[in-house]
């Protein structure tokens, strides 16, 4: 059987069980393998996705947020070691400490407020974007740490690069990426999402509640300018991947520095790991509407790209697999893992909420759901070992055992454990 034919197989088994929504395309030693559409562009009017359907990339945005700084330096219009209020207006100064590279490598320090206790993004993000309102999330908190010392991701950290791309080359963020490297590169089908553009082919994001699939709520994405907020397909990304193999746009030094890992083993915009013994270059996205995935390994001139328009797909499953076959090695059959049956005094220590309104685990008639922001229900089974699974999307979920014998989910403890 050809590599295409296995690929297509691993991608039938994996619908008998799972939803899946989007486009893939698998390139192994510079030929392409697979490039395929499944599932709805637009649900309600039944418009089927194809190869060439445009999706959001969520935090894949951030590596073209980060090649767009290297340009400006490599021209000598930014240093990258100097602090960043070198360049910026008194209203975007941060601390005075803080360098495009710690920005970059996610070691600025900027408070983070993405996390499930705050409410930022599924919440205040709805709102009309403001910048100066944006701005005092990070301004007017203090560092979590001293900039270089520690990692932590932070999307406040680009969104000021793309800030600092504006005010550098006297150009929108939207117009700079287009003219310096969407268009050189052949990406025409790649552009920044104002939300308010028509865009030819983009698919419609949906998210899943209880048992049903809805439309992705929405948010402004001018707050995602830099993190987040590109729409491409799988051809545009395939160019982008040659231009990074072919290093294009860039000088070497720059490249090297690009490519060269951090705290974390996070580059610039791209986190460097190996994978079955090969190295790759990789990033992952998701947020209302929006899953992608994107792997580069260069040395072997391949790459995986998996879009979707389903935010609740697992796309690093279904992107390791196809990696896994093309590297040589076996995808794991898609399975279903078995339900087993609670002790009720395990059960009632799982049960609560553990962030009021945004995370609770409850029971309903004797079935599990977890409860996302107090509005996004997703049925679960237990499977073992403080272990449960998604009824109909392919996640799982761990809960942590505390020294005290509670519990943890998602990083936080249930309320009442706290009082």
């Amino acid at each position: 059987m050809n590599l295409c034919a296995i690929v297509q197989n691993y991608m039938n088994a994996y619908m008998e069980l799972w939803p899946f929504s989007g486009s893939i395309l698998v390139v192994k030693n510079g030929e392409i393998v697979a490039d395929e559409a499944y599932g709805q562009a637009c649900i309600e009017w039944q418009v089927p996705n194809q190869p060439g359907t445009r999706y959001g990339l969520a935090s894949v945005s951030k590596q073209f947020t980060a090649f767009a700084i290297m340009q400006l330096a490599d021209q000598g219009r930014i240093d990258l070691d100097h602090a960043v209020n070198h360049y910026l207006p008194d209203e975007l100064k941060l601390d005075d400490r803080i360098t495009a590279h710690h920005l970059l490598s996610h070691t600025s320090g900027l408070p983070v407020f993405h996390g499930l206790h705050e409410t930022f993004y599924g919440k205040d993000d709805k709102t009309n974007y403001d910048r100066s309102q944006y701005m005092r999330l990070f301004q007017d908190r203090p560092l979590r740490f001293a900039p270089g010392t520690s990692y932590e991701y932070s999307n406040a950290g680009y969104s000021m690069l793309a800030y600092l791309v504006e005010e550098v080359s006297g150009r929108g963020f939207k117009e700079y990426l287009d003219q310096a490297i969407f268009q050189p590169l052949g990406m025409l089908d790649t552009v920044l999402d104002d939300g308010m553009e028509l865009l030819k082919n983009k698919a419609f994001g949906y998210c899943m509640n209880g048992e049903r699939i809805v439309r992705g709520e929405y948010h402004d994405l001018a707050y995602s300018m830099g993190a987040g907020g590109l729409v491409s397909n799988t051809a545009d990304l395939y160019r982008w991947h040659q231009g990074l193999k072919n290093r294009a746009l860039l000088g070497g030094d720059m490249y090297d520095r690009f490519f060269q890992e951090n705290r974390s083993g996070y580059c610039y915009g791209l986190f460097k790991d190996h994978f079955l013994g090969k190295s790759r270059f990789q990033h992952d996205g998701a947020y209302l509407g929006i899953g992608a995935y994107m792997q580069n390994f260069f040395e072997e001139d391949s790459c995986v790209i998996v879009l979707c328009n389903y935010d609740f797909v697992n796309v690093f499953q279904v992107g390791n697999a196809l990696s896994r076959l093309i590297l040589g090695g076996e995808a794991d059959i898609p399975r279903m893992p078995a339900e087993i049956v609670l002790d009720e005094e395990l059960a009632r220590k799982y049960e609560g909420v553990y962030i009021k309104d945004r995370v609770e685990l409850r029971r309903v008639e004797g079935r599990w759901e977890f409860v996302y922001l107090g509005r996004f229900r997703r049925p679960l089974y237990p499977t073992g070992s403080h272990q449960f699974h998604s009824t109909w999307l392919d996640h799982g979920y761990t809960l942590t055992v505390c020294e005290d014998g509670g519990f943890t989910f998602l990083g936080y403890r249930k309320e009442e454990d706290n009082l």
